[in-house]
């Protein structure tokens, strides 16, 4: 996105990302809000993935606890 909005003006927006809030989205144009959209379709893949893989992780654990006590 920064070829949309430039890298200084972009990089405030994801600083305020916490804080954005309707009227501060009705100033934003067009593309700046696909860009935002984007963004955050990015990072809730992201964690996504990363809940999966930690929940892969906590079911090894359990068996493997699982294991011990048998044992």
């Amino acid at each position: 996105m920064t070829s949309v909005t430039g890298e200084t003006e972009y990089s405030s927006y994801r600083k305020e990302a916490a804080t954005l809030d309707r009227e501060i989205l009705k100033q934003l144009g067009r593309e700046q809000l696909v860009g935002i959209i984007i963004d955050q379709g990015k990072s809730i893949e992201n964690l996504r993935n990363r809940v999966v893989k930690l929940e892969k992780e906590i079911e090894k654990l359990k068996v493997s606890r699982d294991l011990e006590t048998i044992t």
